[in-house]
């Protein structure tokens, strides 16, 4: 019956490469994944970082500049108390020329009528039935942001857009109002402002009034919103601090529930901070291919040095077996004695004593072979000889088995 041939089996250095191999490789990826989900996830807290800090820088200084034209519209309403009116003429000129901030400021009387105005704009007109006038006899007021027509053009020949900024004049000795001051503001100011804002932080500024209408875009290309943007500005117009966080695709927002300071009256802006992603640096491919050479290297040291360490362990066995296989087909060569490790030491040890006997057997087998042979016509050779001559190889065979023990 013929028997099937059994096909080779790999060596156990092969599996033992192929296994650490694989391992190495699947460790490798594990660690370049993770170090990818960990530098996604720094990038993007640092994206956050960015625009939350960047727009409240911005609003902290703006907030330092409007607060400085309030805080100089009442120091005007105290100084001008009383005052005649060429001092009163005076201050509003000035006003009107310094810093560039204000376009036109004015006093009015009781009566709604402007006794004083920079250079000497719009005196002896009514203001009776404008909102600056009829808030500011009450209290500091801030107005909606409006299109001048009383003023001249702008440096685009357009109507000036202005905001007004109204407080009370006090007697000083009754407290009593006797007119009320007014400042308005240059809308093309504050877009100048939040536009060299824009260009060292990297940051657009949106800003929007109450209805939702555009004041001022930093943005080159000015687009609408995200609907969902607006949606949440707008339900989280109550949330305390400064900037509240909404992603986006497209980039990141930050809009602000109390952009102007709580020492300033209420505006009714909405203000968003847009941070464009593709302004910014992206530092993850050069990352991820430092992250991958590392990983490399690390991983080629430690294949490298365990299929050493495996070579040298497993060489010596793989000479054990070749011995006894040789034993086996009746080669009894002596095995050469391994201490590299202790199951090398073991399988030493147990093929010397399994050839011991091998050898001594063959020995005997040998010496014993001329007594048994029979020779025709030999009837005359002496019994004696034969035994005389089987006990001195019988002799020489045991000599020469411990010789190979001690050798």
């Amino acid at each position: 019956m013929r028997q099937e041939q059994k096909k080779a089996l790999p060596r156990a250095v092969v599996w033992i490469s192929a296994t650490l191999m694989v391992s190495v490789v699947c460790a490798a990826l594990f660690v370049a994944y993770f170090v990818i989900q960990r530098s996604n996830l720094a990038q993007q807290q640092l994206r956050h970082d960015v625009v939350l800090r960047g727009a409240d820088a911005i609003g902290l200084s703006f907030n330092t500049a409007l607060k400085r034209e309030w805080d100089s519209l009442h120091a005007v309403a105290r100084n001008i108390s009383g005052a005649d009116k060429d001092e009163i003429d005076d201050f509003v000129d000035a006003v009107a020329q310094t810093g560039g901030q204000v376009a036109w400021s004015g006093v009015a009387t009781l009566d709604g009528r402007i006794v004083s105005g920079s250079n000497r704009l719009r005196e002896g007109e009514d203001v009776s039935e404008r909102r600056w006038f009829k808030e500011g006899l009450r209290r500091p007021n801030v107005g909606n942001v409006f299109s001048s027509g009383s003023l001249p053009l702008d440096e685009t020949n357009k109507r000036q857009s202005l905001l007004n900024l109204s407080t009370p004049v006090l007697d000083p000795e009754t407290d009593e109002v006797t007119g009320v001051v007014v400042y308005s503001l240059r809308m093309g100011w504050v877009e100048s402002f939040l536009t060299r804002a824009q260009e060292k932080l990297n940051i657009d500024v949106l800003v929007q009034n109450r209805a939702g209408e555009t004041l001022v875009d930093t943005r080159k290309e000015a687009t609408d919103l995200p609907a969902y943007i607006v949606a949440q500005s707008e339900l989280g117009s109550g949330l305390p601090g400064t900037f509240q966080l909404v992603e986006d695709s497209q980039g990141l927002y930050a809009f602000s529930p109390n952009f102007i300071s709580d020492e300033l009256p209420d505006f009714g802006w909405r203000v968003f901070a847009i941070l464009d992603t593709e302004k910014l640096i992206d530092a993850m491919p050069q990352l991820l291919r430092s992250s991958v050479m590392a990983v490399t290297i690390a991983a080629t040291f430690v294949l490298a040095l365990t299929l050493l360490v495996t070579r040298i362990v497993l060489k010596p066995i793989e000479d054990l077996v070749a011995t006894a296989s040789s034993m086996a087909e009746g080669d009894l060569e002596y095995p050469r004695e391994s201490r590299s490790s202790r199951e090398a030491s073991d399988l030493s040890a147990a093929l010397t004593r399994i050839q011991a006997p091998l050898a001594l057997h063959q020995s005997l087998k040998a010496a014993r072979g001329p007594s048994l042979r029979m020779l025709d016509g030999d009837e005359n050779v002496p019994q004696a000889v034969d035994e005389e001559q089987s006990g001195e190889d019988l002799g020489a065979a045991s000599q020469q088995v411990n010789t190979r023990r001690k050798v």
